[in-house]
């Protein structure tokens, strides 16, 4: 009878979670949350974890009866994940576990080892964890005396994973809301200050060439002729670049295939090489014996380098800028590692780089959309960034490309 009480004290705490759900709790928290009632409601369940997919790769996000700093370390690439032959099942997955383990083949062994080192045998549960129609996870018990799960636990875990999936959903809902409250008004400020500021210019020089005329002498023409000019170019400049970002709001078509990323890479830094201070010196090094080819959207991964690198050759103005290419084996991704000794970021402006229309350098031409242009086309390609800075001594940029893009993905 105590058991069945706390059952129901279990749902009817699910229930009233359900009931002041909205999106916009911490993913982490809540999920932890989730998991730790899933487990004491399946009479069967002694541990748990809950992994969502990250591109091409396969993360835990929280464990129950698991060291959380194991835990928190394990990410694999998703076709290297035991799940990954049932991607595509919509419904509960009995795995035996550890059969799935000893795959001498599997990267994901060697990182869930520890996990269970002290376990002798091991069945889990599986349900995916959905937005739509697109699996973003999975929802997993385990069970590690028996030899099967009992109905009413797989119809449970269900329940919980629908549960999970709603606030998936709803948090990808308010994020996309939010996103497009505030483009609204980055749009409008955009178009009425960082466009009108040229075309104001424009105007102005070319006003004095009409007034002045009879007046002007050819160099003084030329000189204005000159200021509209740039003028006019940066103008361009801008109106390309928010050209761009609005097509990459929108579904567009990726052409992969695969490329030699030496050659990418070499192509790239040589369309902005020639900016590069005298002051300052460029190097360029890739590890040893990591493999030659990358597949790839070659336009879109130029466009991405070319930026990278080129901010850091536009705000260096001595030292250098290192650009690294190794091979991390454990998750099949390409690292790309630029490093410049820049003026730096301020930390408290870090989480804002990537936001459009964000320009933190007031003396430097740009729309403020390079970097939100970038982002955007490392979420398209399967990548990932991470940036590092110390204001006086320069930024670190880390950009992580798998070296395949599966189909399934």
């Amino acid at each position: 009878m105590d058991c069945e009480n706390d059952i129901l004290s279990n749902f009817e705490l699910m229930a009233e979670l359900s009931s002041q759900l909205t999106g916009e709790e911490n993913e982490k928290e809540f999920m932890k949350k989730l998991l730790s009632v899933a487990i004491k409601s399946i009479p069967e369940a002694e541990a748990g974890t809950i992994w969502l997919i990250d591109n091409t790769l396969y993360k835990a996000v929280v464990g129950y009866n698991y060291d959380d700093d194991i835990v928190e370390k394990l990410i694999v690439p998703l076709e290297d994940s035991y799940i990954y032959k049932y991607i595509d099942v919509q419904d509960i997955i009995e795995i035996d576990a550890f059969k799935e383990f000893k795959n001498p083949s599997r990267i994901f062994h060697e990182n869930v080892k520890q996990l269970h080192e002290k376990h002798e045998n091991m069945i889990t549960l599986a349900y995916p964890l959905k937005v739509g129609d697109e699996i973003k996870g999975h929802i997993y018990v385990d069970n590690f005396r028996l030899k099967k799960f009992s109905e009413t636990a797989k119809k449970s875990l269900k329940i919980f994973g629908s549960f999970a999936s709603t606030f998936l959903t709803l948090k990808s809902l308010r994020d996309e809301e939010k996103k497009a409250n505030e483009m609204n008004s980055v749009y409008l400020s955009f178009i009425t200050h960082e466009v009108r500021t040229p075309l104001t210019a424009i105007l102005g020089y070319s006003e004095s060439i009409l007034r002045g005329k009879d007046n002007l002498t050819t160099e003084e023409i030329f000189d204005l002729v000159k200021r509209i000019y740039l003028s006019s170019k940066h103008m361009n400049s801008l109106i390309s670049d928010l050209s761009t970002f609005n097509k990459l709001n929108r579904e567009e078509e990726m052409n992969f295939t695969e490329v030699h990323l030496k050659f990418l890479v070499y192509e790239s830094i040589s369309i902005v090489e020639p900016q590069l201070s005298p002051e300052v010196e460029l190097n360029i090094k890739f590890e040893n014996n990591i493999p030659e080819m990358i597949e790839t959207d070659p336009l879109k991964m130029k466009q991405i380098l070319v930026n990278i690198v080129g901010n850091a050759i536009k705000y260096t103005d001595e030292g250098y800028v290192n650009v690294h290419i190794s091979f991390d084996n454990k998750t099949k991704e390409f690292v790309i590692m630029v490093k410049d000794t820049g003026p730096g970021i301020p930390e408290d402006k870090l989480n804002d780089i990537f936001k459009p229309f964000v320009r933190l350098a007031k003396n430097k031409p740009g729309s403020g959309l390079g970097l939100a242009i970038v982002k955007r086309l490392i979420e398209k390609l399967m990548g990932r960034i991470h940036v590092e800075s110390e204001v006086g001594k320069g930024t670190t940029i880390e950009l992580r490309f798998p070296q395949k893009i599966t189909a399934e993905v």
